[in-house]
């Protein structure tokens, strides 16, 4: 292979190797073809690369892994003698998928194959002194590396630029170095990638110049209907080709009544940058499910307890699973009564009316007394047919020793994405579908109306309050989702966060 062959000549040699085009050659659709060409046949006068960056922003399923692995296998075989490719991904997930591609693209072609040797995290060409090398991880055991070539892949979800600064500033001695941020857009609007972003978007439209950066944005504008056809064609250059109409159809019409999948629809299929946390119930679905709840002492009933702190309000709720798919819902709420008018003056919420009305206990003093929660919750499981009872791990040994020591079946639940994400949607599809009834307790109305739902990278949700300042409780809907968790076997005891991890 000669150095310089134009990659547009030298991708079809491979072979896509999933989906429906498996077995087939790799052919550029238009769009790749008119990107590949800018990006590696726009030249300076003295022969080397014009653009030196690059962002190649795409929604989900659009075939980013794929050209992201051909591009650098492409630029480890046929760009400058001893090429160093880096392809770095944000964690060790998503930096196997990459090398996975680049591997499966390899041997599609006995030809490419027969030069390189492939390892664990890395494919290295011995009689062009090159390889490419899959990382992830901390930026700081990063350094050493000269890379010709960086991918930056899913660059959203990349935490600060460490990592990014480290490979750029390894680029002096390259005669014609190239950066490509390969992304979607993501939820975190003070990260790296957004800023970016938006200098990539100043830069298209001429409000910004340099001449060395090439951006190629695929996505919705603020101001299209994110509901109709035409807007999906605008923001998915593959739409029809690896990209079924009909899943666009179901998804948006999903989209249509979640607040969250909206999120997730128009971040990941939009190409749009949402924030993390939007509202999760619309107005009104909430209160409509507000019919009288029918439980009987003798069928299975699941349980959720949020402690909270001791100077906020502690939730305790039950469910019924029905027979028929509706489920219904008993809550109870704790706050210290010394307390009380304070907090009502704060939450601008009649807590000592609603204690009066039986919703709400005041326990004695100035914080809440656990003691009056475990008596309350140990009352209720003699009356009831208690099958678990979840309950946060923060701040909750004691209390979990002591309803365990008196024979209630304790179940730690998580808080993180892993725990909460299931759910909490299927509390939303409970609700969209008005298969709840909690009896019009007006605490748990109240709370789920300041419940805003945080997304992940992977379109996982959990509940959130608008911001961590916020006198708005959602205590009971926390409770709520982890008592759901329980009844649908989705407790997992894992880590409340995801951590990056050294590949």
């Amino acid at each position: 292979m000669q150095p310089f062959v134009d990659i547009r000549r030298f991708i079809p040699l491979l072979k896509h190797t999933r989906g429906d085009f498996a077995g087939r050659n790799f052919l550029l659709e238009a769009w790749q073809d008119a990107y590949l060409n800018d990006l590696f046949n726009t030249k300076n006068p003295d022969g080397t690369r014009q653009y030196r960056t690059s962002l190649l922003a795409l929604p989900r399923k659009n075939g980013k892994s794929q050209i992201a692995a051909a591009i650098g296998l492409y630029m480890a075989f046929c760009d400058d003698e001893g090429a160093e490719v880096i392809v770095a991904a944000g964690d060790r997930s998503q930096a196997s998928i990459l090398h996975d591609a680049a591997k499966q693209l390899l041997e599609s072609c006995p030809a490419l194959a027969r030069k390189a040797k492939v390892y664990r995290n890395s494919i290295v060409i011995p009689s062009r002194n090159a390889k490419m090398l899959c990382i992830s991880s901390e930026a700081g055991t990063k350094h050493g590396y000269n890379p010709s070539c960086a991918l930056i892949d899913e660059y959203h979800v990349f935490p600060d630029r460490e990592l990014v600064d480290v490979l750029e500033t390894g680029m002096g001695a390259r005669k014609q170095p190239l950066t490509i941020y390969i992304t979607t857009a993501g939820t975190d609007m003070q990260g790296p990638c957004y800023k970016d972003w938006k200098r990539a978007e100043k830069i298209r439209d001429g409000a910004l110049e340099d001449r060395t950066f090439l951006p190629c944005i695929f996505a919705a504008d603020p101001t299209d209907d994110p509901f109709i056809e035409e807007t999906w064609k605008k923001a998915n250059p593959n739409y029809g080709v690896t990209l079924k109409p009909e899943y666009f159809h179901q998804f948006s019409a999903k989209a249509k009544q979640s607040p969250s999948d909206e999120t997730v629809f128009r971040t990941l299929h939009l190409n749009q940058w949402m924030s993390s946390s939007s509202k999760f119930f619309r107005a009104g679905s909430f209160e409509a499910c507000s019919d009288p709840i029918i439980p009987t002492a003798d069928e299975p009933c699941y349980c959720g307890v949020d402690l909270a702190s001791t100077f906020d309000t502690t939730a305790f709720v039950a469910l019924w699973p029905k027979a028929d798919g509706t489920y219904d819902i008993h809550a109870h709420f704790f706050i210290p009564g010394e307390n009380a008018a304070k907090r009502a003056k704060e939450d601008r919420v009649p807590y000592v009316d609603w204690a009066r009305a039986g919703f709400v206990t005041l326990t004695d003093g100035d914080v809440t007394d656990y003691d009056v929660v475990r008596d309350y919750i140990l009352k209720f499981c003699e009356k009831n047919s208690v099958r678990g009872v979840a309950i946060d791990r923060w701040n909750a040994t004691q209390l979990t020793t002591q309803l365990a020591n008196e024979g209630i079946e304790m179940k730690p639940f998580g808080q993180g994405f892993g725990s909460m994400s299931s759910p909490t949607k299927l509390l939303e599809t409970l609700v969209i579908q008005g298969r709840l009834r909690h009896g019009g307790n007006p605490v748990l109305q109240w709370q789920a109306s300041n419940v805003q739902v945080k997304t992940d990278d992977a379109g996982n949700v959990k509940p959130t309050k608008k911001n961590s300042s916020s006198t708005g409780r959602i205590d009971g809907i926390v409770a709520l989702i982890m008592a759901l968790g329980l009844a649908s076997g989705e407790a997992r005891n894992e880590p409340d966060e995801p951590m990056l991890m050294v590949f």
